[in-house]
This record gives C-alpha cells, sequence and structure tokens, in this order.
C-alpha cells in the first residue's frame, strides 16, 4: 500500500505555475521547481512528471482558474458588445496593474515554445482557439440582437480580437505605457462601431 502523499498537489502545481509565468518555460530549472514547489525530486516527478508534463497540467490549470472564469463573464445576458468591450478592458487593466507585467501564460509560452515544442505549443493553441471561439458566440449573438451590421463576419471579428489582445499583453509585458496600449485598444475596438447607440450605457474605464 502506496504512503498517502505529504503534500497538495493542486498547492504544488500553483507554485510551479507561478515560476513558469515569472520566469518562462525555458528559463525554469528543475531546481527553481523544487525549491518553490517545496518537492524533493523523486515526488516530483512520482506525481508530475518531468518538466514538460508538469507545465501541461500548469496550463491547464492556469486555463482553468484564469482563462475560463474571465471569459465566462461573456455570457451574461443583454447587450452584446458593451459586455465585450468591458471585458477587454478589464483585461488589459488587469494586465497594466500587475506591477511584475508577467502578461498572459499562453500568449508567452506560445512565442517562445511554438518553434520547436509542437505537443506545448498545439495545447496552447487550443486555448487561444476556445478564447476565439467565445468572442465568435459573443459577436454572434450581438448580430443577432442587431449591434453589428450584416456585413461584420463574427468570426472574423473574434479571429481579430483573440490576436488583438494576445498582441496588447504582449505590449505590456515589454513595457509600453499604459497610454499606449490603452490607445492601442480603443483603435481595435473601433472595428465594432456599427451600433454606437450602445456606446453611451458603457463605462468608459479608459476616461477615468
Amino acid at each position: 500500500m502506496s504512503r498517502p502523499k505529504e503534500f497538495n498537489p493542486d498547492d504544488a502545481t500553483e507554485k510551479a505555475m507561478q515560476v513558469f509565468w515569472h520566469k518562462g518555460y525555458e528559463a525554469t530549472s528543475m531546481e527553481d521547481l523544487l525549491s518553490a514547489m517545496d518537492l524533493n525530486r523523486g515526488s516530483l516527478y512520482d506525481t508530475f512528471g518531468d518538466k514538460r508534463q508538469l507545465f501541461l497540467k500548469v496550463v491547464d490549470r492556469y486555463c482553468t482558474n484564469f482563462v475560463g472564469p474571465k471569459f465566462s463573464l461573456l455570457n451574461q445576458p443583454g447587450p452584446a458588445i458593451p459586455t465585450l468591450r468591458r471585458f477587454i478592458h478589464g483585461m488589459i487593466e488587469s494586465g497594466l496593474a500587475d506591477p511584475q507585467r508577467r502578461g498572459c501564460l499562453i500568449a508567452n509560452t506560445v512565442m517562445e515554445l511554438a518553434p520547436h515544442e509542437n505537443e506545448i505549443a498545439g495545447t496552447l493553441c487550443q486555448a487561444l482557439k476556445m478564447a476565439e471561439d467565445t468572442f465568435f458566440q459573443v459577436l454572434a449573438r450581438a448580430k443577432q440582437q442587431g449591434e453589428l451590421m450584416e456585413n461584420k463576419d463574427p468570426r472574423a471579428l473574434a479571429r481579430f480580437l483573440t490576436t488583438m489582445l494576445q498582441g496588447t499583453i504582449v505590449m505590456i509585458k515589454s513595457g509600453a505605457s499604459a497610454d499606449a496600449v490603452k490607445q492601442t485598444v480603443e483603435t481595435a475596438l473601433s472595428i465594432l462601431d456599427s451600433a454606437d447607440m450602445f456606446r453611451p450605457s458603457i463605462e468608459r474605464s479608459f476616461d477615468t
């Protein structure tokens, strides 16, 4: 009969996530992980596998605990475009408020590993596709509700907004000024301005 684990795997995964998020995949050593997780090498390998397997568990946790709950806010009933604007503003404000400007773990790792780590890159691209699909559902609802002109393609807009959001998060991580980031977001969101009758009801978070 195996001995029960003397640590909480969820807590250990959270600690590993913070290390990967701060340092990046390649720069994170096994020694970094062992120290942060307060584990010996045997316990880490027995529970999580190697560095790649641990990172895949970290990505799953990041998507479940960070990405999923944030994107669920887009499922609110009512006008869709104001909700979408508030969501994107909130994501950018959250990134700007992070003292470490870590950016997005998914976007960071795609840029770092996509050329040579197919398994990890594939998992991360699935997460980005989930974001695009969520945007698409919101935009399709907006079109049904008359918030978008007929010539607007919800799928193309969803792909554009996903790319824009990741790009602005990279701007934040690289140290761009808050004004530059916000101006970029507002310029990008102007693509949605087909029904400005909804816009006055939005809380102009970037104007305060």
